[in-house]
């Protein structure tokens, strides 16, 4: 079986699993061929809320994410929009 690590970040980490016993991400098994944007909607991540994809610290635009496919040890990081001050 492949894995994956998921991190979330800032208002997105409330989507963790109970169990996850990382700060900010838990990994995830992943099926054959699975898309970031398939790993969003199994995990109910709010599209409009992921502002910020990284993907082995790569950015993906909106329109990548549905194509680009995942492989054993990736890593993916979720952030909303952020504003500072």
């Amino acid at each position: 079986m492949s894995k994956v690590t998921v991190k979330l970040f800032a208002s997105l980490m409330q989507y963790l699993p109970i169990n996850s016993t990382k700060h900010h991400g838990f990994d995830y098994d992943i099926t054959k061929n699975p898309t970031v944007g398939y790993l969003i909607d199994d995990l109910k991540l709010p599209r409009n809320v992921i502002h910020i994809v990284l993907l082995n610290g790569v950015y993906l635009d909106a329109e990548t994410r549905d194509q680009k496919v995942l492989t054993d040890g990736d890593v993916l990081g979720f952030w909303p929009p952020v504003a500072g001050g």
